[in-house]
């Protein structure tokens, strides 16, 4: 009759554990980068932002050298934005989980790659908000880029400036990325601020497109950062040193 060693089977489970933890450990990173319940395609609506800048510079650097437009596609699940420049050496993207409430920053800069997650209902890194915000809604309407939009008035307390949304398509929470996330509809036309940078972002161009759910994904040859660090990343990109 064959003997059961409890010390030999507590020796062979012992040594499969790491093994087992390993598997779920990468399965759960790949979870996390990427989402498996998501169809190959989404249907989105593309908006190409014409970039005016506010300031001659940001920090040391002259704005004039910097990308003059920033894409964003608005989908059912995410919302991703990208800038992007020097032959593709440089590009800064958040993608907005809408169901989640949460901004990941992507940020390459010659071959550099890191990524931050935001916790929820945090605004992404290095985007600078006011500490107070009152919206005016307003009879006013225009069309910016194709896009038929209606005029708010925003007051800061210390200045008041004007923004412009869209009712031609609608997504949940379109603007968690920027300080304008209580309202609910696109933005054609609005201020924002990204560290030192200060720009003005105006539709310029709006079409509905198919795309590749992978966008939204983390890829995987980013690395996961800080808070601290990511924005320290980003302010270095405005400064001579």
């Amino acid at each position: 009759m064959a003997k059961f060693n409890l010390t030999d089977t507590h020796f062979t489970v012992s040594r499969k554990l790491p093994i087992i933890f390993l598997i779920l450990s990468t399965l759960l990173l790949i979870s996390c980068r990427r989402n498996l319940h998501l169809p190959e395609t989404l249907e989105a609506h593309y908006i190409q932002y014409k970039i005016e800048y506010l300031e001659d510079t940001a920090g040391d650097i002259p704005t004039r050298i910097l990308p003059s437009t920033m894409q964003s596609w608005y989908t059912e699940y995410f919302v991703l934005t990208k800038i992007q420049g020097f032959f593709n050496q440089f590009s800064l993207i958040q993608i907005a989980d809408l169901k989640n409430k949460k901004v990941t920053t992507l940020l390459n800069v010659f071959g550099n790659k890191v990524y931050y997650r935001s916790g929820q209902g945090e605004l992404p890194a290095s985007i600078v908000a006011p500490e107070h915000l009152s919206f005016t809604n307003t009879r006013e309407s225009s069309v910016i880029g194709g896009l038929h939009s209606r005029r708010v008035e925003v007051d800061t307390g210390v200045e008041k400036f004007n923004i412009y949304y869209t009712d031609d398509f609608s997504v949940r929470r379109p603007n968690l990325s920027t300080p304008y996330g209580s309202i609910d509809k696109p933005l054609s036309d609005f201020p924002i601020q990204l560290s030192y940078l200060k720009m003005h972002l105006s539709c310029k161009l709006y079409e509905e497109r198919i795309v590749e759910s992978e966008i939204f994904t983390i890829p995987d040859d980013y690395r996961p950062v800080s808070r601290p660090v990511m924005e320290e990343f980003i302010n270095s990109l405005f400064t001579k040193e």
